[in-house]
């Protein structure tokens, strides 16, 4: 806008100075053209008219050369303009660089506002959950706490009741043990034998039983349903009618004696009718031994045995023969099920070793959690036959010991072994 109203003035002052030239050189013809022949009056009039003129013409150089400063300097003026023209422009860009720059900042800042905003919100709606669950839970852990209490309250009665039950299933444990036959009395008729027990529990659902009657050793090793305090109910089902059975009937053959049990559980526990639910009963093996008399002309040693579910063992000479027991239990819920049990007889030698035992110890697991099973157990009692009996109950609870490590007893463990 500046640089077109320079070129506006410029020519202006052109039109000027050519109209001003125009004008003199119109009047300096008129002059030339009036007669020469005029009187020296009239001479001296065009010599002044002339001076005028070239007066008039310094005048107009004058003004010419003004002009034509004044054009120079329009024209530096210009060139200055220009130049700042030029910085104004590289400074607008750069200003503008910067003002897109900052507006793209901007822009961002504003997006990230939104963003914030965004977010601002949604702590707010989830602050507003967690005062909700703050809330919830502030009402939860007061019902817990008060649930606490109450546990608390329970967990003195619970543990004076346990100290109660201990207390009794203790006495209990006295009073099977009471009813175990007398050990002393075993080995006074058996004096080259040994009885290995251990109750998985305080009282067992094991136990063993003895009699001497008419010269004959009757020994069992009986294993009731379930250990603990119910084994230990039918243990003392079991031992109270093996000492009717024997002591008071005069029975000896093992495989009467197992039936007549069987009878009496079924009939005890009502098993023998259709709607019984009573499913208890027990596994075991019963051996008969008879020793000959100093007057007897035979000296030999007979053993008589009958199992429900439980084998004999019997090593001569190194060579262990297994007894099958019969495949049934004695009780249990089979009302219409025959059930007769079969007494083996055997002839023993000196130095030969019979062993009855429950299920417990083969069934034992150890710390590679596999059980012991039958394989192992009879690898065992083979390879103690150089041991007295005693060294051979010893042998067996140190090796039952390391072989379960940390892992729980399964089971109540009862070995008997009577060595000839």
């Amino acid at each position: 806008m500046l640089s077109t109203i320079i070129v506006l003035l410029l020519l202006l002052n052109l039109l000027i100075f050519i109209g001003y030239y125009w004008y003199k050189i119109k009047s300096t013809k008129k002059l030339s053209d009036q007669p020469v022949s005029l009187p020296n009056i009239h001479n001296t009039k065009f010599e002044n008219a002339e001076n005028l003129q070239v007066k008039e013409i310094e005048n107009f150089s004058l003004e010419k050369n003004k002009l034509q400063e004044s054009m120079d300097q329009l024209i530096n003026e210009k060139e200055k303009f220009e130049v700042e023209k030029k910085m104004y422009v590289e400074k607008n860009k750069k200003s503008w660089s910067m003002n897109e720059a900052v507006y793209k900042e901007k822009k961002k800042v504003d997006e990230l506002n939104e963003t914030l905003q965004i977010e601002k919100e949604k702590l707010e709606t989830e602050k507003k959950k967690v005062e909700e669950k703050v809330k919830k839970l502030w009402g939860q852990s007061m019902a817990i706490h008060k649930e606490k209490e109450r546990i608390n309250e329970l967990k003195v009665e619970i543990e004076k009741k346990h100290t109660e039950i201990i207390d009794s299933v203790n006495y209990a444990k006295r009073i099977q043990e009471a009813i175990l036959p007398n050990v002393r009395e075993i080995k006074f008729h058996l004096p080259n034998s040994f009885i290995y027990f251990k109750p998985r529990d305080i009282v067992s659902g094991d136990f063993y039983w003895f009699s001497h009657k008419d010269e004959k050793n009757i020994i069992a090793a009986i294993d009731c349903t379930g250990h603990g305090v119910p084994g230990a109910f039918m243990s003392m089902i079991g031992n109270t009618l093996l000492n009717e059975i024997v002591n008071e009937r005069g029975l000896t053959d093992p495989a009467q004696i197992l039936n007549n049990l069987n009878h009496e559980v079924n009939s005890s526990l009502k098993q023998t009718q259709q709607d019984s639910e009573s499913r208890d009963g027990m596994d075991g093996a019963i051996c008969c031994l008879e020793f000959p008399s100093l007057s007897s002309e035979v000296q030999e040693v007979k053993i008589h045995y009958a199992g429900a579910n439980r084998p004999l063992y019997l090593i001569k000479n190194g060579i262990l023969e297994e007894t099958k027991a019969n495949k049934f239990s004695i009780g249990g819920l089979q009302y219409d099920a025959f059930k007769s049990y079969n007494t083996h007889t055997f002839t023993l030698q000196t130095n030969d070793t019979a062993y009855i035992f429950t299920d417990g110890f083969p069934d034992q697991f150890g710390s590679t959690g596999k059980k012991l099973m039958t394989k192992k157990f009879k690898e065992i009692l083979l390879s103690i036959q150089d041991k007295s009996m005693e060294q051979q109950k010893e042998y067996l609870e140190s090796y039952i010991e390391q072989w379960k490590g940390d892992t729980e007893q399964t089971d109540d463990l009862l070995v008997i072994g009577i060595r000839i």
